[in-house]
């Protein structure tokens, strides 16, 4: 038999623990957004006829966005950690309405930040290995 156990959380703490859920949340899907959007507005200029001569280098610039996207990223995953070890002792199934609601948007948000990792990996390397320009 368990026996549910109450936790206080002072104000400045659960204003705090919000913040950070919701960037735990958001957070690497903008990155990833802002990634591809970018990603794709630098190939259309080192590729394009107006911007071949800004002496681009494709494979700097989504080097340099896919890092900073994963940056983004794993800030998210430890905001989303932190929210998770902050809410401990809230039963996300039925607990106290705003810690239990924090607790299982911090274990969603571990999960696809997670997977958001992966797909900031694989769009960097399908960027910098791809063939090039060329018409399709």
């Amino acid at each position: 038999m368990t026996v549910a156990r109450t936790v206080r959380v002072l104000p400045h703490k659960r204003r705090l623990l919000e913040v950070l859920q919701w960037f735990g949340v958001l957070g690497a899907a903008l990155a990833w957004t802002s990634l591809h959007v970018l990603g794709f507005g630098v190939t259309q200029a080192v590729c394009g006829a107006g911007g071949r001569n800004w002496g681009l280098d494709n494979d700097a610039w989504q080097i340099g966005l896919a890092a900073g996207a994963g940056a983004i990223i794993l800030a998210a995953e430890g905001a989303a950690v932190a929210v998770f070890l902050g809410t401990r002792g809230h039963d996300p199934e039925g607990g106290d309405p705003p810690f239990a609601r924090m607790r299982f948007f911090a274990i969603a948000a571990m999960v696809t930040n997670l997977l958001f990792l992966a797909i900031v990996v694989l769009d960097a390397i399908g960027s910098i290995a791809g063939s090039g320009c060329r018409q399709s």
